[in-house]
């Protein structure tokens, strides 16, 4: 398999990541039980930039509709991706490249699209890490359990790997969207297919959010991107 498709997986953890209208959102709005966005209707806008912080492009995130619970259930996502000048990525659709992400299912987390192309396009500007499986009630100082994701993009699949997961720091956390009670999380993302690739991450979460603020790191160690929470809002 291809360089290019084994990146491809390693930006579909953004589940298990501003529309026109709404409101923002006040700290009693939304469901805080886990670390992923699972009300229905938030709306969160990120932007990414390159190790010397020009912007890259950006991806809006919608909570279309959820099924079920944390521990078992579906959250379905409406994803919007942009260049570095705002001008969408894709036209059909309405620009939308849905995400279904399912767990506690037979085959436990599963992350769903449909378009090998476009998730190809978009590999760069997803977030990275696996929300799904970070535990409420953290403390620093926690270890957390190595977490999985099964990836699949119409016939083709992989399997999403975190690792060495260590709950490093604890502080409120300023971006463009706000300021938040976050957990600094550090942590290896290892893709397998026929190929692996390893990257390191360090990403700041908040309750019923998920990524607040985010950096992506190469095997050795140099920064690849970052990534942060620029608005965060309800249809």
């Amino acid at each position: 398999m291809k360089k290019g498709t084994i990146t491809m997986f390693a930006a579909m953890s953004a589940a298990a990541l501003a529309l026109a209208g709404g409101y923002s959102v006040s700290a009693q709005d939304y469901d805080k039980s886990g670390y992923c966005p699972i009300t229905k209707g938030m709306t969160l806008e990120y932007v990414n930039y390159d190790a010397d912080g020009a912007r890259t492009g950006s991806f809006i995130l919608k909570v279309s509709a959820v099924e079920g619970t944390l521990s078992k259930g579906t959250v379905t996502f409406d994803q919007y991706f942009y260049d570095a000048d705002g001008k969408p990525l894709f036209d059909d659709n309405g620009g939308n490249l849905p995400m279904e992400v399912t767990v506690g299912g037979p085959e436990g987390t599963v992350s769903r699209m449909s378009d090998v192309g476009k998730v190809m396009k978009v590999q760069d500007i997803m977030s990275k890490g696996d929300a799904s499986s970070v535990p409420a009630g953290m403390k620093v100082g926690t270890t957390i359990p190595d977490g999985c994701i099964k990836v699949k993009i119409g016939k083709i699949s992989a399997t999403l790997s975190t690792q060495n997961r260590q709950v490093t720091e604890q502080k409120s956390i300023t971006v463009p969207a706000g300021t938040f009670d976050c957990f600094l999380i550090k942590e290896e993302q290892v893709t397998k297919t026929v190929m692996s690739k390893t990257e390191r991450i360090e990403t700041w979460y908040a309750a019923g959010i998920g990524c607040i603020k985010q950096a992506v790191y190469d095997r050795k160690g140099r920064l690849d991107h970052t990534q942060e929470l620029v608005s965060i809002k309800f249809e």
